[in-house]
């Protein structure tokens, strides 16, 4: 059995009620009847002759208002189950209790009738005397009447049986599912009843009219009640239970309802009166309580759609490859060059040997002048002049060609020292001062 079966039948009790009702009914006879002359009785496989009264019908008409009391009570707070009502265990001490008083209005009223039964029978032989033979055919004695006249009840408890073993080694979980079958329809039998409840007042209160009294909330809350007693046999029932009391708490208390208060009331009716409806309206009203509140919603709780998200990816920087020649070796330490620099001078600087001539890389060009007129003329002004525009003409030549001519290093540079390097980097900045 499923754990909701045996949760339901674990809290609910079910009553069962006794109760006999004499109708006075007595099958008709042929000779009952007159006939015309010719006539013809139908033959009984096709046609029954029907029935017969042998006592006036409002009688016995209090003994069937009894039993419908009686189902009544049953039905308040319970559903029908296994041919008996379904209560909540809580609900059974009222159940017993007003079953009992009913009993014996039931039993008063049977001796009241049985008292006058006799007269009964002759006041409705009187009255249709042309069928007074018929009638007292069929008449039953007190005794058997008062046989007939019943009413009684009995509460039980049902449990899950024990599977029956078929063929030995296997078990036949059939009496287990026909009862977990029945206990799970409860809740529809449960919808059903509130529906045809709610119809009837519908059809009795509201069509055709724009009033209504208070009475009909009496029916409201017998409705919200019952499945308030029930809710456990299905989640669907307690929001129902809010909606109605929502409806009836919005109204005045005192009647009568027209307007606004019997729309309310009418809606109220015709969403009741529909079991399918019932189902939805209380499972839409469960969905949203459990939604959360938009300003409940916390903002780690959002889900973002990851097509409509990226991941920021940092930027990679591509590496930079630099070729450097080993047979440049750096001078001095860059630095950044301003305006004022004179151009590659940080070129030439990189490639100067104090100790190797500065026309060494320089192309050989003619110079029509003599050593020896050179060191007697060379502080003549002209001459001067003109010595000075030539080693100007013959540094830049020499910058010029700095990036695509590697440096011829004399032979003495392979045997040069760190210490040396250190003496190559003075007699350098010495040689910078020299230039300017």
């Amino acid at each position: 059995m499923s754990h909701k079966a045996e949760m339901i039948l674990e809290q609910v009790d079910v009553v069962k009620l006794d109760i006999n009702l004499w109708t006075s009914s007595k099958k008709l006879r042929p000779e009952d009847l007159v006939l015309a002359d010719g006539s013809k009785l139908p033959p009984e496989d096709l046609a029954y002759l029907g029935t017969k009264k042998t006592v006036d019908p409002d009688k016995i008409k209090e003994f069937s208002r009894i039993k419908k009391e009686a189902e009544r009570i049953c039905l308040q707070s319970g559903t029908r189950f296994l041919g008996g009502f379904a209560n909540p265990r809580a609900e059974i001490p009222r159940i017993t209790q007003e079953l009992d008083e009913l009993s014996k209005t039931f039993y008063e009223a049977r001796d009241q009738f049985l008292s006058t039964y006799d007269q009964d029978t002759e006041e409705w032989i009187a009255r249709h005397a042309e069928f007074g033979d018929a009638i007292r055919r069929a008449i039953e004695p007190v005794s058997s009447v008062a046989a007939k006249l019943r009413f009684d009840y009995v509460v039980f408890r049902v449990t899950s049986p024990e599977p029956v073993s078929v063929v030995p080694g296997e078990v036949s979980p059939a009496a287990v599912d026909s009862l977990n079958r029945r206990a799970n329809s409860m809740s529809e039998q449960l919808f059903h009843e509130i529906a045809q409840e709610a119809s009837q007042l519908i059809d009795r209160s509201f069509v055709g009219k724009d009033t209504v009294t208070g009475r009909s909330l009496n029916a409201f809350r017998r409705m919200r009640d019952k499945l308030d007693s029930l809710g456990f046999l299905d989640h669907r029932c307690m929001p129902v239970v809010d909606k109605i009391d929502t409806v009836l708490s919005a109204i005045p208390k005192n009647g009568p309802y027209n307007g606004v208060a019997f729309n309310s009331l009418f809606s109220l009716g015709l969403l009741l009166s529909d079991p399918d409806k019932i189902k939805r309206h209380g499972s839409g009203l469960l969905q949203a309580s459990l939604a959360p509140m938009a300003d409940e919603i916390d903002e780690d709780d959002l889900v973002i759609d990851s097509s409509q998200s990226q991941a920021v990816q940092p930027a990679i920087e591509s590496p930079v490859s630099s070729e450097v020649d080993e047979s440049v070796s750096a001078v001095s330490e860059p630095q950044s060059q301003s305006d004022d620099d004179l151009e590659d001078f940080d070129a030439f600087m990189a490639n100067y040997k104090p100790d190797q001539d500065v026309f060494d890389n320089a192309q050989s060009s003619p110079i029509d002048v003599q050593i020896d007129v050179v060191k007697e003329d060379v502080f003549e002004s002209a001459k001067a002049t003109g010595f000075i525009e030539s080693v100007k003409e013959v540094v830049n030549a020499a910058a010029q060609s700095v990036p695509s001519v590697a440096p011829v290093e004399s032979a003495k540079d392979d045997l040069v020292t760190d210490d040396a390097d250190e003496t190559e980097s003075e007699e350098a900045a010495v040689a910078a001062d020299f230039w300017f």
